[in-house]
Protein backbone atom coordinates (compact mmCIF):
# COMPACT_ATOMS: atom_id res chain seq x y z
CA UNK A 1 0.00 0.00 0.00
CA UNK A 2 1.56 3.13 -1.23
CA UNK A 3 1.33 6.43 1.36
CA UNK A 4 -1.75 8.29 -0.46
CA UNK A 5 -3.74 5.30 0.35
CA UNK A 6 -2.86 5.13 3.72
CA UNK A 7 -2.96 8.89 3.81
CA UNK A 8 -6.87 8.75 2.45
CA UNK A 9 -7.66 6.29 4.96
CA UNK A 10 -6.45 8.75 7.74
CA UNK A 11 -8.15 11.74 6.33
CA UNK A 12 -11.61 9.64 5.64
CA UNK A 13 -11.54 8.13 9.82
CA UNK A 14 -10.89 12.28 10.57
CA UNK A 15 -13.33 13.21 8.35
CA UNK A 16 -15.99 11.08 9.72
CA UNK A 17 -15.02 10.90 13.79
CA UNK A 18 -13.96 14.79 14.01
CA UNK A 19 -15.84 17.19 16.18
CA UNK A 20 -14.60 19.98 14.14
CA UNK A 21 -16.98 19.74 11.19
CA UNK A 22 -20.99 19.91 10.56
CA UNK A 23 -22.60 16.40 9.70
CA UNK A 24 -22.90 17.76 6.53
CA UNK A 25 -19.24 17.90 5.41
CA UNK A 26 -19.03 13.91 6.51
CA UNK A 27 -20.75 12.94 2.90
CA UNK A 28 -18.67 12.13 -0.08
CA UNK A 29 -16.94 15.05 -2.69
CA UNK A 30 -17.21 14.94 -6.24
CA UNK A 31 -13.52 14.99 -7.38
CA UNK A 32 -12.17 15.22 -10.89
CA UNK A 33 -15.47 13.59 -12.02
CA UNK A 34 -15.97 11.00 -9.60
CA UNK A 35 -16.99 10.49 -5.82
CA UNK A 36 -14.73 9.96 -3.32
CA UNK A 37 -15.55 9.36 0.59
CA UNK A 38 -12.14 11.09 1.91
CA UNK A 39 -13.55 14.24 -0.06
CA UNK A 40 -15.45 16.80 1.05
CA UNK A 41 -18.73 18.09 -1.09
CA UNK A 42 -17.46 20.55 -3.17
CA UNK A 43 -19.53 23.52 -1.81
CA UNK A 44 -18.29 22.76 1.67
CA UNK A 45 -14.81 22.57 0.41
CA UNK A 46 -13.54 25.62 2.80
CA UNK A 47 -13.84 22.77 5.90
CA UNK A 48 -10.39 21.50 4.61
CA UNK A 49 -8.58 24.31 6.30
CA UNK A 50 -8.37 24.72 10.29
CA UNK A 51 -11.28 26.85 11.35
CA UNK A 52 -9.30 29.79 13.24
CA UNK A 53 -7.51 30.02 9.60
CA UNK A 54 -10.32 29.72 7.75
CA UNK A 55 -11.73 33.04 6.86
CA UNK A 56 -8.12 34.87 6.60
CA UNK A 57 -6.46 32.66 4.69
CA UNK A 58 -9.38 32.47 2.01
CA UNK A 59 -9.45 36.44 2.12
CA UNK A 60 -5.72 36.81 1.91
CA UNK A 61 -5.51 33.82 -1.23
CA UNK A 62 -8.42 36.06 -2.90
CA UNK A 63 -6.83 39.47 -2.20
CA UNK A 64 -3.14 38.07 -3.48
CA UNK A 65 -4.68 36.30 -6.56
CA UNK A 66 -3.14 33.04 -5.69
CA UNK A 67 -4.56 29.22 -6.80
CA UNK A 68 -5.95 27.10 -5.05
CA UNK A 69 -4.56 24.00 -6.54
CA UNK A 70 -7.41 21.63 -7.73
CA UNK A 71 -10.02 23.79 -6.89
CA UNK A 72 -13.43 23.39 -8.64
CA UNK A 73 -15.81 26.39 -7.05
CA UNK A 74 -14.17 29.99 -7.32
CA UNK A 75 -13.17 31.57 -3.93
CA UNK A 76 -12.68 28.04 -2.54
CA UNK A 77 -9.96 25.95 -1.90
CA UNK A 78 -9.68 21.94 -3.16
CA UNK A 79 -11.96 19.92 -1.61
CA UNK A 80 -9.10 16.97 -1.32
CA UNK A 81 -8.23 15.88 2.16
CA UNK A 82 -5.28 15.21 0.98
CA UNK A 83 -3.75 18.17 -0.61
CA UNK A 84 -0.26 19.20 0.02
CA UNK A 85 -1.75 22.81 -0.26
CA UNK A 86 -4.19 22.67 2.47
CA UNK A 87 -1.73 20.51 4.87
CA UNK A 88 1.06 23.27 3.99
CA UNK A 89 -1.67 26.01 5.10
CA UNK A 90 -3.10 24.18 7.95
CA UNK A 91 0.40 23.74 9.36
CA UNK A 92 1.95 27.65 8.49
CA UNK A 93 -1.10 30.35 7.57
CA UNK A 94 -1.56 30.58 11.67
CA UNK A 95 2.21 31.90 12.08
CA UNK A 96 2.01 33.89 9.42
CA UNK A 97 1.22 37.41 11.81
CA UNK A 98 2.93 35.71 14.75
CA UNK A 99 6.77 36.09 14.02
CA UNK A 100 7.35 35.31 17.94
CA UNK A 101 5.98 31.72 17.76
CA UNK A 102 6.74 31.19 14.08
CA UNK A 103 11.18 31.83 15.49
CA UNK A 104 10.20 29.41 18.68
CA UNK A 105 8.41 26.59 16.37
CA UNK A 106 11.43 27.04 13.92
CA UNK A 107 14.35 27.26 16.09
CA UNK A 108 14.73 23.65 17.05
CA UNK A 109 15.39 23.39 13.19
CA UNK A 110 17.21 26.41 12.84
CA UNK A 111 19.12 27.36 15.88
CA UNK A 112 20.56 30.52 14.50
CA UNK A 113 17.32 32.02 14.19
CA UNK A 114 17.38 35.41 16.18
CA UNK A 115 14.14 36.63 14.74
CA UNK A 116 11.50 36.69 11.71
CA UNK A 117 11.10 39.31 9.38
CA UNK A 118 8.42 40.18 7.33
CA UNK A 119 8.36 38.89 3.34
CA UNK A 120 4.68 40.35 2.36
CA UNK A 121 2.00 42.22 3.43
CA UNK A 122 4.31 42.93 6.85
CA UNK A 123 3.42 39.39 7.20
CA UNK A 124 5.66 36.63 7.63
CA UNK A 125 4.82 34.34 5.38
CA UNK A 126 4.42 34.52 1.57
CA UNK A 127 2.47 31.63 0.15
CA UNK A 128 2.90 30.56 -3.74
CA UNK A 129 5.43 33.37 -3.58
CA UNK A 130 7.04 33.85 -6.94
CA UNK A 131 8.77 37.62 -6.07
CA UNK A 132 7.97 40.69 -7.87
CA UNK A 133 10.58 39.95 -10.67
CA UNK A 134 11.06 36.84 -13.11
CA UNK A 135 13.97 35.52 -12.07
CA UNK A 136 14.23 32.86 -14.12
CA UNK A 137 12.90 34.51 -17.56
CA UNK A 138 9.81 32.02 -17.50
CA UNK A 139 6.77 32.32 -19.81
CA UNK A 140 3.52 31.92 -18.42
CA UNK A 141 1.68 28.87 -19.42
CA UNK A 142 -1.72 29.92 -17.80
CA UNK A 143 -2.16 33.26 -19.99
CA UNK A 144 0.17 36.45 -20.27
CA UNK A 145 0.78 37.67 -16.58
CA UNK A 146 2.28 35.26 -14.04
CA UNK A 147 -0.36 33.80 -11.77
CA UNK A 148 0.74 32.81 -8.12
CA UNK A 149 0.53 28.85 -8.04
CA UNK A 150 -0.16 28.36 -11.40
CA UNK A 151 2.15 28.37 -15.28
CA UNK A 152 5.42 29.23 -13.54
CA UNK A 153 7.64 28.56 -11.04
CA UNK A 154 6.10 29.62 -7.50
CA UNK A 155 7.20 28.74 -3.57
CA UNK A 156 5.04 26.90 -1.30
CA UNK A 157 5.99 29.34 1.60
CA UNK A 158 8.78 32.14 1.30
CA UNK A 159 9.86 33.37 5.04
CA UNK A 160 13.11 35.34 6.05
CA UNK A 161 14.84 35.77 9.46
CA UNK A 162 17.56 37.13 11.03
CA UNK A 163 20.60 35.26 12.46
CA UNK A 164 22.48 35.81 16.06
CA UNK A 165 24.98 37.59 13.62
CA UNK A 166 23.14 40.04 12.00
CA UNK A 167 22.98 38.19 8.98
CA UNK A 168 19.18 37.83 6.89
CA UNK A 169 18.74 34.60 5.29
CA UNK A 170 15.57 33.98 2.66
CA UNK A 171 14.00 30.28 3.28
CA UNK A 172 12.22 28.98 0.09
CA UNK A 173 10.28 26.18 1.81
CA UNK A 174 8.02 23.43 -0.06
CA UNK A 175 5.57 21.29 2.02
CA UNK A 176 5.01 17.34 0.57
CA UNK A 177 2.61 15.93 2.05
CA UNK A 178 1.27 12.24 0.06
CA UNK A 179 3.37 13.07 -3.27
CA UNK A 180 5.51 10.34 -5.31
CA UNK A 181 6.50 10.49 -8.73
CA UNK A 182 7.12 8.55 -11.82
CA UNK A 183 10.31 8.69 -14.31
CA UNK A 184 8.51 10.65 -16.94
CA UNK A 185 11.15 13.01 -18.82
CA UNK A 186 9.93 16.29 -18.40
CA UNK A 187 11.83 17.77 -20.91
CA UNK A 188 9.11 18.77 -23.51
CA UNK A 189 6.10 20.92 -22.51
CA UNK A 190 2.43 19.70 -24.19
CA UNK A 191 2.80 22.75 -27.20
CA UNK A 192 6.38 21.14 -27.75
CA UNK A 193 8.58 23.55 -26.26
CA UNK A 194 11.48 22.83 -24.71
CA UNK A 195 12.24 23.50 -21.02
CA UNK A 196 15.49 23.33 -21.05
CA UNK A 197 15.90 26.93 -23.42
CA UNK A 198 14.69 28.27 -20.17
CA UNK A 199 16.82 27.69 -17.66
CA UNK A 200 20.28 26.54 -19.38
CA UNK A 201 21.79 30.05 -19.54
CA UNK A 202 21.03 29.94 -15.61
CA UNK A 203 22.20 26.59 -15.10
CA UNK A 204 25.59 26.81 -16.77
CA UNK A 205 25.87 30.18 -16.24
CA UNK A 206 28.25 31.65 -13.74
CA UNK A 207 26.22 31.99 -10.22
CA UNK A 208 24.74 28.14 -11.28
CA UNK A 209 24.23 26.43 -7.55
CA UNK A 210 24.70 23.36 -9.11
CA UNK A 211 28.61 21.15 -9.64
CA UNK A 212 28.72 20.89 -13.43
CA UNK A 213 31.49 17.81 -12.46
CA UNK A 214 28.36 16.28 -11.00
CA UNK A 215 25.82 17.45 -12.91
CA UNK A 216 27.31 17.81 -16.62
CA UNK A 217 23.67 18.22 -18.10
CA UNK A 218 20.55 19.61 -17.05
CA UNK A 219 19.14 16.57 -18.83
CA UNK A 220 19.63 14.77 -15.87
CA UNK A 221 17.47 16.74 -13.19
CA UNK A 222 14.36 16.75 -15.98
CA UNK A 223 12.53 14.45 -13.60
CA UNK A 224 9.89 15.12 -11.22
CA UNK A 225 10.34 15.84 -7.70
CA UNK A 226 14.14 16.67 -9.11
CA UNK A 227 12.92 19.49 -11.85
CA UNK A 228 10.94 20.96 -9.17
CA UNK A 229 14.40 21.14 -7.20
CA UNK A 230 16.15 22.20 -9.81
CA UNK A 231 14.08 25.39 -10.27
CA UNK A 232 14.01 26.65 -6.78
CA UNK A 233 17.78 25.92 -6.58
CA UNK A 234 18.23 28.36 -9.27
CA UNK A 235 15.31 30.86 -8.36
CA UNK A 236 17.35 30.56 -4.92
CA UNK A 237 21.03 31.20 -7.02
CA UNK A 238 19.34 34.10 -8.80
CA UNK A 239 17.74 36.26 -6.02
CA UNK A 240 21.27 36.02 -4.19
CA UNK A 241 22.75 37.66 -8.04
CA UNK A 242 20.22 40.46 -8.55
CA UNK A 243 19.54 41.26 -4.77
CA UNK A 244 16.40 41.52 -4.46
CA UNK A 245 15.35 40.70 -1.69
CA UNK A 246 18.23 42.19 -0.24
CA UNK A 247 19.67 39.05 1.94
CA UNK A 248 23.24 37.21 2.83
CA UNK A 249 21.96 33.73 1.68
CA UNK A 250 18.57 31.94 0.22
CA UNK A 251 18.36 28.21 1.24
CA UNK A 252 15.98 25.91 -0.03
CA UNK A 253 13.90 24.13 2.42
CA UNK A 254 11.83 20.44 1.86
CA UNK A 255 9.68 19.73 4.63
CA UNK A 256 8.13 16.09 3.89
CA UNK A 257 6.80 13.44 5.95
CA UNK A 258 9.26 11.13 6.38
CA UNK A 259 6.65 7.63 6.29
CA UNK A 260 6.35 8.80 2.52
CA UNK A 261 9.02 6.74 1.52
CA UNK A 262 7.65 6.90 -2.21
CA UNK A 263 8.70 10.76 -2.55
CA UNK A 264 12.21 9.91 -1.98
CA UNK A 265 12.93 7.49 -4.94
CA UNK A 266 15.14 8.63 -7.25
CA UNK A 267 13.72 9.09 -10.48
CA UNK A 268 15.94 9.68 -12.67
CA UNK A 269 18.07 7.15 -14.32
CA UNK A 270 21.75 8.48 -14.15
CA UNK A 271 21.53 8.99 -10.66
CA UNK A 272 19.50 5.97 -9.31
CA UNK A 273 22.44 4.07 -9.80
CA UNK A 274 24.57 5.87 -7.28
CA UNK A 275 21.94 6.44 -4.51
CA UNK A 276 17.93 5.08 -3.22
CA UNK A 277 17.08 8.60 -1.25
CA UNK A 278 16.40 11.69 -2.95
CA UNK A 279 17.26 13.63 0.04
CA UNK A 280 20.51 12.19 0.52
CA UNK A 281 21.23 12.47 -3.17
CA UNK A 282 20.48 16.14 -3.54
CA UNK A 283 22.97 18.11 -1.53
CA UNK A 284 25.84 16.08 -3.53
CA UNK A 285 24.71 18.30 -6.92
CA UNK A 286 25.43 21.61 -5.17
CA UNK A 287 28.58 23.61 -4.98
CA UNK A 288 27.27 24.78 -1.33
CA UNK A 289 25.53 21.37 0.04
CA UNK A 290 24.04 23.81 3.21
CA UNK A 291 21.97 25.60 0.95
CA UNK A 292 19.57 22.60 0.69
CA UNK A 293 17.59 21.02 3.83
CA UNK A 294 15.27 18.65 4.48
CA UNK A 295 13.34 18.39 7.55
CA UNK A 296 10.95 15.66 8.04
CA UNK A 297 7.98 16.46 9.06
CA UNK A 298 7.81 14.67 11.78
CA UNK A 299 10.65 16.41 13.40
CA UNK A 300 9.23 19.57 12.76
CA UNK A 301 6.47 19.02 14.71
CA UNK A 302 8.45 17.31 17.56
CA UNK A 303 8.26 20.56 19.56
CA UNK A 304 4.81 22.69 18.73
CA UNK A 305 6.22 25.92 21.75
CA UNK A 306 2.10 25.98 23.20
CA UNK A 307 4.53 26.34 26.75
CA UNK A 308 5.33 29.98 25.67
CA UNK A 309 2.48 30.51 23.08
CA UNK A 310 -1.06 28.96 24.76
CA UNK A 311 -3.08 30.53 21.81
CA UNK A 312 -1.54 27.86 19.49
CA UNK A 313 -3.31 24.77 21.56
CA UNK A 314 -6.52 24.11 19.48
CA UNK A 315 -4.17 24.23 16.19
CA UNK A 316 -2.02 21.84 17.46
CA UNK A 317 -4.63 19.77 18.63
CA UNK A 318 -6.53 20.19 15.29
CA UNK A 319 -3.38 18.96 13.39
CA UNK A 320 -2.07 15.94 15.36
CA UNK A 321 -5.64 14.83 15.05
CA UNK A 322 -6.87 15.46 11.78
CA UNK A 323 -2.78 14.13 10.43
CA UNK A 324 -2.36 11.33 12.91
CA UNK A 325 1.41 10.52 12.10
CA UNK A 326 2.33 13.78 13.93
CA UNK A 327 1.36 12.32 17.07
Amino acid sequence: MNYLSVAKKMQLEWKLTSKALPREARAPGLYRSRMYPFCFPLELAAYNLFHEIRDDALATFERLGIVWHGAALPGLPTNHTCSSQIFCVNTLFPFRNRPDALADFLRPQFPEIKRMLPVEEDAFIAFEWQGDINYLGEESHVGTDRIRGAGSTSIDAAMCFETMDDRKVFMLCEVKFTESYSSQYKRFRTDGSDRVDTYREIFYGPFTPFNLEVVPRIEYLLYEPMYQLARHQLLASRILEVGIPEVDNVIVVHIAVGANRELRSITSPHYRKFFRDLYELWPTLLLMPDEFRYIPTEQLFRYVPTDRHPELEPWARYMKSRYSFLE
